[in-house]
């Protein structure tokens, strides 16, 4: 088997390079040593990921990103191919993007990786997880 990428955009808000977001899938996942697994990415608007966020972690807040991992538990799934889905807010990303002053792409760059490593079971809810997954991303990033 060998790595799969699906892209869904289901928002038309904000262009968002398909191809380009494909390729830095691959890259994160070869870095992380995950060459062989599938995953989904959903693009999709703020009320969108705020339906999903509510539904889901009971919040009721629009977010960034929310990954639904697809090797939690036990059976079969725990060591499966087929790693989950990471969707991202592209509002969210445009208007995080103009509030730091970077391109928009970068920002979704940022979440995808974000995303990735909550699949693979890193967290963030401790400062020291906080912490190990920041400096994880940021190499990621550079690796992008």
């Amino acid at each position: 088997m060998t790595m799969s990428v699906a892209i869904r955009d289901l928002q038309g808000k904000v262009r968002i390079d398909k191809k380009r977001l494909k390729k830095w899938a691959g890259s994160v996942l070869s870095k992380m040593g995950e060459g062989k697994v599938e995953l989904s990415v959903i693009l999709v608007g703020d009320s969108y990921i705020k339906k999903l966020n509510w539904r889901y972690r009971k919040v009721r807040s629009r977010t960034d990103v929310l990954a639904f991992p697809m090797r939690e538990g036990s059976g079969p799934s725990k060591n499966g191919p087929v790693l989950g889905d990471v969707v991202i807010s592209t509002q969210t990303a445009k208007r995080e993007a103009e509030k730091r002053g970077v391109p928009v792409y970068r920002e979704v760059a940022l979440y995808l990786a974000h995303g990735i490593l909550h699949l693979l079971g890193y967290d963030d809810r401790t400062n020291s997880d906080r912490k190990r997954m920041k400096a994880k991303e940021g190499e990621l990033l550079e690796a992008m």
